[in-house]
């Protein structure tokens, strides 16, 4: 039996989409497949075939994806799927090499995608460079420390909010390492709010702040006669820490609410503190979020600035692309740094997942070396270590 990989074709979506139902537990309805084809283009797919039925799928979505001090061109790799019955045959793996060496000779810097499974990806060198969370907070005993003036947030409408949210996530996504543009299909998708993506809650609302914006839906839950709705955000874009405060003050006060929960609000919110009990705000669980894997080490590492001045040589293992040494020199601010290959022994070893975990300063280069995953002079280790270190965490914000 001799499977075929190829590039997909428009005609191919159907088929793409029964595959990745399947995969996935969900049958695509007509207003699915016409709603699917905004987010997703076939024709950005590689297949893998068996006797012209379609029996593996990992489609692409170009990205612009912030770095600390800059910026990159990212491929995202997303509806990987394979058979049923054909797993366990490489499928995946030829179609997800053959798209990493198909990127990397386009100049693309980096490979991102989010896992439904966390033991796929670091085989083809991704690393975990984010976390996403499910945060609880009891809205009924959270108290700002301090009163919050509230008179420019404003509830929305989605036809009165669309303009104002594309300019303030994309304010937002600048200043976020890891965060990506969302394109014009992606903002159509979501803001037209289909009851598929309600998961039995309400539609959208927004709160807007000239600097800022939340979209949540609520859930009712009157079952004992006492109110005890759930607030879910499921866009969460404060730019300003003003922002912040004032669409928390807002959000606080529906009474009627029991619990607001996110997955949308990073590690690093500094929401905490500004109540009188920090307890209120709860982790229900934490998992990876964005996987990185870096296909242009030197053009990954030049995009980015250093939170301390740095001079090293590292040695970068990748067994599909090939193993190198690159001279990196940077430092806080300016216009990114330089890197270049060099042949000269390293201070610092690492394989490519590792680097792609780190790149972006959300896990510690001394965490990994604890680990067995990096080695090196230990005086080089924690230089480059402090020197990965951005002003805030990682955060990603958009499902790929």
């Amino acid at each position: 039996m001799t499977i075929e990989l190829r590039r997909a074709v428009a005609d191919d979506f159907p088929a793409i989409a029964e595959l990745d139902g399947a995969s996935f537990g969900y049958h695509y309805a007509e207003q699915d497949l016409a709603d699917a084809r905004l987010d997703m283009d076939p024709e950005r797919a590689l297949v893998a075939v068996d006797a012209d039925r379609i029996v593996g799928v990992s489609a692409e979505l170009p990205l612009c994806m912030s770095v600390p001090g800059g910026e990159i061109r990212a491929m995202g790799l997303t509806w990987v799927s394979v058979e049923l019955t054909h797993r366990r045959r490489g499928i995946q793996r030829a179609l997800i090499e053959q798209q990493l060496r198909e990127h990397a000779a386009d100049g693309w810097v980096a490979s991102a995608l989010t896992a439904s499974e966390g033991g796929i990806y670091g085989r083809y060198g991704y690393g975990v460079a984010t976390q996403a969370r499910r945060t609880v907070v009891d809205r009924s005993r959270a108290r700002l420390r301090e009163n919050v003036d509230t008179s420019a947030v404003r509830r929305l409408t989605t036809a009165e909010a669309r303009p104002q949210l594309l300019e303030l996530h994309e304010r937002w996504r600048v200043r976020t390492p890891g965060a990506v543009t969302r394109w014009p299909e992606r903002w159509e998708l979501m803001l037209l709010d289909r009851e598929r993506h309600r998961h039995g809650m309400s539609g959208l609302f927004h709160l807007v702040h000239p600097d800022g914006y939340v979209s949540y839906r609520i859930r009712g839950d009157d079952a004992d006669g006492d109110a005890r709705h759930v607030c879910r955000i499921v866009d969460y874009v404060p730019v300003t820490p003003a922002a912040h405060a004032a669409l928390w003050q807002t959000l606080l006060a529906m009474d009627l609410v029991a619990t607001i929960e996110s997955e949308q609000i990073p590690l690093d919110d500094p929401l905490g503190h500004l109540l009188t009990d920090a307890r209120e705000v709860r982790t229900a669980w934490l998992r990876d979020d964005l996987w990185l894997r870096p296909l242009d080490v030197r053009g990954l590492l030049s995009a980015r600035s250093y939170g301390v001045e740095i001079e090293t040589v590292l040695a970068v293992t990748d067994p599909l692309l090939g193993n190198d040494r690159y001279l990196l020199r940077g430092g806080p601010g300016g216009d990114g740094a330089e890197c270049e290959r060099v042949d000269r022994a390293a201070d610092v070893v690492l394989d490519v997942a590792a680097l792609g975990a780190v790149v972006l300063g959300g896990v510690r280069l001394a965490e990994l070396a604890r680990a067995g995953r990096v080695s090196g002079d230990a005086a080089a280790l924690e230089r480059l270590d402090r020197a990965l270190l951005a002003d805030r965490l990682p955060f990603l914000g958009t499902g790929l």
